[in-house]
């Protein structure tokens, strides 16, 4: 289960590929917003804590890929037609949240992520990135977090770099 850490860095990470030339001047509005929009499927959380809806609620229909298209179709709606390209962006960065759970879940329960049609959790337990199996202590959290930023930070320099020097579009 990553940290919000990996699921903004990766979200930014998709964004940052997507946008034009030189996105640190010009575009750290943009990475921000797929940071928290990658973060968000773990809101599902405050329906587990805040109305004690049951765990097994988390990593339910908000990391589903009907949801990541319904993020996706808010998201063209906000900023119109003409913008498409960056509503579908934005989509791939909220759907990262869930394909990153997916991808790096070994031990814990996977992602539901063909709800409505299926409530079976998938994963695809290669590696496990910060599960916790002794519980959440602090120094756990602290140590995952910095393998979390050790890993996921010169992703995004790397693509944001790449993108200052090389034009893609």
């Amino acid at each position: 289960m990553p940290l919000p850490i990996s699921h903004g860095l990766v979200g930014a990470s998709v964004v940052a590929l997507n946008q034009p030339q030189n996105p640190i001047l010009c575009s750290w509005q943009s990475l921000l917003l797929s940071a928290l929009l990658a973060i968000s499927p773990d809101f599902d959380f405050f329906l587990v804590w805040g109305l004690q809806l049951g765990r097994g609620l988390h990593r339910g229909f908000t990391h589903s890929l009907i949801f990541a298209g319904v993020v996706t179709a808010l998201m063209l709606m906000i900023l119109g037609i003409s913008r498409i390209r960056e509503a579908i962006i934005y989509g791939s960065a909220y759907l990262s949240h869930a394909l990153l759970d997916f991808s790096t879940t070994k031990f814990g329960g996977g992602v539901e992520l063909l709800w409505p049609f299926s409530t079976q959790r998938f994963k695809l337990e290669l590696i496990g990135l910060s599960e916790f199996p002794i519980g959440f202590k602090l120094s756990e959290i602290i140590k995952y977090s910095v393998i979390e930023l050790m890993i996921f930070v010169p992703l995004l320099l790397i693509i944001l770099l790449f993108r200052k020097f090389v034009i893609l579009d």
